[in-house]
């Protein structure tokens, strides 16, 4: 497990031997300069991944994205497309708004959005996935 950041907003590390992403993202994210080197750090996960990939993102403990927020979100989506995701299973905690603003954001960005409740769930789906 190669570990990318440890901020006090998200943690981003990669299984290479899986090929996948891990993201667990929280707090409330009000300005892009309170996580100024998101996209940097997401790009250096990008690099160790090969086309096909997944990525596993806790969002249980994420409070908000702000407007502005919600905008470099879409781009990091588009990025992660553009570099050959596979599947995204997001860990989300069901009684938050969250949810529909990361349905919103993959309509936009068109990033293969699957939603659970529990990260056994979504391991376990992950898991399951023929690798491409």
């Amino acid at each position: 497990m190669v570990k990318i950041a440890h901020t006090p907003f998200y943690q981003i590390k990669v299984d290479q031997e899986k090929n996948r992403i891990i993201l667990n993202i929280k707090g409330c994210w009000n300005t892009p300069e309170e996580v100024p080197f998101y996209t940097i750090h997401l790009k250096e996960a990008l690099a160790l991944v090969k086309p096909g990939f997944s990525i596993l993102t806790d969002l249980r403990k994420l409070d908000e994205y702000s407007p502005v927020v919600r905008l470099m979100h879409i781009e990091a989506q588009k990025l992660t497309v553009a570099a050959g995701i596979y599947q995204l299973a997001e860990v989300h905690d069901l009684k938050k708004p969250v949810n529909l603003l990361s349905v919103g954001m993959a309509e936009e960005s068109k990033i293969p959005l699957n939603i659970f409740d529990s990260m056994q769930d979504a391991q376990a789906w992950l898991e399951e996935l023929k690798p491409r």
